[in-house]
């Protein structure tokens, strides 16, 4: 088996999402493992990247064959649980929120609510683990740990510790109630963190926008011992924080807006395949928005994946 350069361990899920403002609607493939490897094979070539995830029962989708059909390899495991559906609805600010709608969950977990424990627990069985991977691929340059339950997070790091390049997107279940300390003792092992703006909201002065105070949570989050954060600001580009300094990379403009779904999970699989390949972590972050910038043009996983944005 061909050993990846860059393997992507996060979820892949059925999405209906809502636009902000009236419009049609469709079911369609989604996920942070295909957004991720999406912007990974921006830069990487036919079988550099790889996707470990999970197929609950329902997937109307031949997942594999897809990502074969774009040079991506795939470790897929069945589960003996409904796929997971989800709600994405946008709002005119640009916000998100997410809903279920396996109808298990989708009584149990109210809008506007914190997920609770049943949520928590689903996701958690529909995100691989360590012991989901090709031993094979245990030899991977990098890895990228999409967003997933803490355990998820947790038990991967500690799993893959040694030689390995390794990013995190940080979940917005427990990120979100972390200060800067409690985020690294978390995340130790991780060689780069990627959490969104929305995620470090909680430590920027209530009701802030500024820059500046967002460059200095990244410094902060630095100093408390994650070796490298990018601070990802949609339009605004990202924040990015490392020894030698830090500093802005402006977003790419986007003519046209169409789905702004995955284009963070995008911006971090194009991250990670930078970082591999030896680029810088600013250079790997002017990668990174261009990659999200594509992803925002166009709705769906697999049209994430056009020939056309790929080397």
């Amino acid at each position: 088996m061909t050993v990846p350069r860059l393997v992507i361990l996060g979820q892949i899920t059925l999405d209906d999402v809502v636009p902000a403002r009236p419009g049609p609607w469709a079911r369609q493939l989604g996920g942070n493992a295909l957004y991720a490897a999406a912007g990974a094979r921006m830069l990487l070539r036919p079988g550099d990247v790889g996707v470990v995830s999970r197929i609950g029962s329902g997937m109307p989708f031949d997942v594999k064959a897809l990502l074969g059909r774009f040079g991506v390899a795939a470790a897929l495991r069945r589960i003996d649980q409904e796929h997971l559906i989800e709600w994405l609805i946008y709002e005119e600010d640009g916000s998100r929120r997410s809903l279920p709608r396996n109808l298990s969950l989708r009584q149990r977990v109210g809008e506007g609510q914190r997920a609770d424990e049943d949520y928590l627990r689903y996701l958690e069985a529909q995100s691989p683990e360590a012991t989901d991977l090709p031993e094979e691929w245990r030899q991977a340059k990098g890895f990228h740990l999409a967003p997933q339950v803490f355990e998820r997070h947790r038990a991967s790091l500690d799993a893959l510790a040694g030689g390995a390049f390794v990013t995190l997107d940080p979940s917005p279940h427990y990120s979100r109630y972390l200060k800067p300390r409690a985020y690294a003792q978390s995340l130790a092992g991780a060689s780069a963190v990627l959490p969104s703006e929305q995620e470090i909201r909680h430590l920027m002065p209530e009701g802030s926008t500024d820059p500046k105070a967002l460059a200095d949570i990244a410094a902060g989050l630095m100093n408390a011992g994650i070796p490298e954060v990018v601070i990802k600001a949609g339009a605004r580009g990202c924040v990015v924080a490392v020894d030698g300094g830090v500093g802005w990379v402006d977003a790419m403009p986007v003519p046209s807006v169409v789905d702004p779904t995955g284009a963070g999970d995008a911006f971090c699989g194009a991250y990670a395949a930078a970082r591999v390949l030896g680029l810088t972590p600013f250079d790997a972050a002017g990668k990174a928005v261009a990659a999200g910038a594509a992803v925002i043009a166009c709705s769906g996983a697999e049209a994430a994946f056009d020939p056309t944005e790929r080397r």
